[in-house]
């Protein structure tokens, strides 16, 4: 991925965060329920952890969490929360950057990998995802699945009142298939466990909406 990409992700982030949090409220019990689940008490990497909407409150059920995201600001203000200090964090694109790991469980949550501007640089997200994850751990990754008819891709730039006054909301989404999941998540030596519809765990039958993939390692 060229360092425009890069520079593009960081550009979402910085023009957002000081009104992230408006846009997206905080996880359910339910979520945090079973994410803790399914960390079993071992290390967890979020891939475009932003200003700690999950992070956070999973550090504050004692799990040792990583994140990574291309903007500085989303960063900061992570940093300026209550726990922020205790995350460890790495600046960085995370489909050019990897971290070290191993982790027992890698997130990419709120449709985050599609911001990732083609399938080639999703492709190699993944593979860096699978390359830091350890024997039983398990990479969920959060995606929205749409019809067949709609464009892959697609961007938005829309006007918001927010607390800090008018500002505008803009990205670009290159929508993932599951199709193209399972099909990189195998070339990784992963294999899908489960595909849910919502944090319940109900199983997913190709409904439109939010898409919820669970892999580990094809031994596992």
């Amino acid at each position: 991925m060229s360092s425009d990409s890069e520079s593009s992700a960081a550009r979402y982030g910085d023009g957002c965060a000081e009104f992230y949090d408006e846009i997206y409220p905080p996880p359910s019990p339910l979520a945090l329920h079973r994410l803790v689940e399914l960390a079993a008490g071992g290390a967890v990497l979020e891939a475009g952890v932003g200003t700690g909407r999950y992070a956070l409150p999973l550090a504050a059920r004692g799990i040792a969490v990583h994140g990574i995201d291309a903007s500085p600001a989303m960063l900061a203000a992570l940093r300026r929360k209550p726990g922020g200090d205790g995350i460890a964090l790495t600046l960085g694109d995370f489909a050019l950057v990897r971290v070290a790991g191993p982790f027992q469980l890698v997130l990419c949550l709120a449709n985050t990998l599609a911001l990732l501007p083609d399938g080639a640089a999703q492709r190699q997200a993944l593979a860096g995802f699978a390359a830091c994850l350890q024997r039983g751990g398990r990479l969920l990754l959060e995606t929205s699945h749409v019809p067949a008819t709609q464009p892959t891709q697609s961007q938005w730039n829309i006007e918001l009142n927010t607390q800090v006054g008018k500002r505008r909301y803009s990205g670009h989404v290159r929508t993932v298939l599951p199709a193209e999941l399972d099909d990189w998540a195998a070339a990784c030596g992963l294999a899908l466990k489960q595909r849910w519809r919502n944090w319940s765990g109900q199983a997913w039958s190709g409904e439109q909406g939010a898409l919820f993939s669970l892999f580990g390692h094809r031994e596992d």
